[in-house]
């Protein structure tokens, strides 16, 4: 939930701070870059700033506490130097826009207490970033959609979901070899073609991210538009389309995923739960069972339905014999046979 309102949160932000074109403005050694046209428009709009000769360095490395000042400016966060306080390597320069990715949760640092203020930030970092710029953090983790980049080996471990989301979504793209090339240091040319498209096509990005979570989370969904800052357009296989509220859906697909995550709980792990924990396991799976995108209906109240299921799972796993059986089959089959749910006919 709390990345669900972030993402939100971040949407209004790029809205609100980026819908007026930008007069161009000039750096003297940037003419022949790809990244030309990306680095003036950034400049005008105040993301980006060049060097006191009046260059902006396109093909010199960007270091991480760089990146963290255009992209704090680029989501137009709210600066806090005192919110970076707990990095021992931050310049004083970079402190506001560095504490403001920490408020944001884009950033937690190279490790306790260090930022990495000064090391060349790598592709597959500035990946991670945007993609908890956007929001979408626990949607990556959720889907973990296989990359097809020919160096896809190359990416951590850590950086695999971001790196392969932000790839299906369109964001991340490789050279002519299909190569992520994830390790190398981005320069700052990258970055600003990067931000650019960030901020300035956020519609886009958004829509095929919203798509991306959806074809793979509902079988019926086919395409989601983002319509304006708080409805999107919902596209069925059938081609019939429906306008929903964007929290909403957001909230719908993330108790979703939640919901097919349980397919990795056994009965031994329910057995461990205290009786909290398993009322408020339950209470999400009935809450879930009652949401528009779900494969049930629910045909008992709540409170009704949360009882029955306790009680089956915890005869059902009071035989040692059935610890291994998957804990959302089970639920599903206790609510199927005691007439707690039934199935929707598609």
């Amino acid at each position: 939930m709390k990345k669900v309102i972030s993402f939100l949160f971040s949407c209004l932000l790029l809205f609100a701070a980026f819908g007026q074109p930008a007069n161009a403005t000039t750096f003297s050694d940037i003419q022949n870059t790809f990244a030309k046209n990306y680095i003036e428009t950034l400049g005008q709009q105040g993301v980006i700033s060049g060097f006191p000769d009046g260059t902006y360095r396109p093909n010199n490395p960007i270091k991480r506490s760089e990146f963290a000042k255009m992209l704090a400016l680029a989501l137009d966060l709210p600066l806090n130097e005192e919110s970076a306080s707990s990095f021992t390597d931050v310049p004083n320069w970079a402190k506001p826009y560095v504490g403001a990715l920490v408020d944001a949760e884009i950033t937690n640092g190279k490790k306790p207490g260090q930022f990495g203020s000064d090391l060349p930030i790598t592709r597959q970092e500035m990946i991670i970033m945007f993609v908890r710029a956007m929001g979408f953090e626990e949607f990556a983790h959720f889907l973990y959609l296989p990359s097809e980049f020919a160096d896809e080996g190359e990416i951590s471990t850590t950086a695999y979901p971001y790196v392969s989301f932000a790839e299906h979504m369109g964001f991340a793209e490789g050279n002519l070899d299909n190569e992520f090339m994830p390790l190398e240091n981005g320069t700052r040319a990258a970055a600003a073609k990067w931000i650019y498209f960030f901020v300035n096509e956020s519609d886009k990005y958004f829509s095929n991210a919203l798509t991306l979570i959806a074809v793979n989370t509902v079988d019926n969904i086919q395409q989601v538009e983002l319509i304006d800052d708080f409805t999107v357009e919902v596209t069925y296989m059938d081609h019939t389309t429906e306008e929903v509220s964007l929290f909403d859906f957001i909230i719908e697909m993330g108790f979703r995923l939640q919901y097919f995550e349980l397919s990795y709980f056994y009965g031994s792990d329910w057995n461990t739960f205290t009786d909290d924990e398993k009322d408020e396991l339950l209470d999400f799976i009935v809450i879930y069972w009652t949401s528009e995108w779900s494969d049930f209906n629910l045909l008992v109240s709540e409170e009704e339905a949360i009882s029955q299921l306790k009680d089956g799972l915890n005869t059902h796993f009071a035989n040692v014999k059935n610890e291994d059986d998957i804990l959302l089959e089970q639920i599903e089959t206790i609510g199927l046979e005691n007439g707690i749910i039934e199935l929707i006919n598609e």
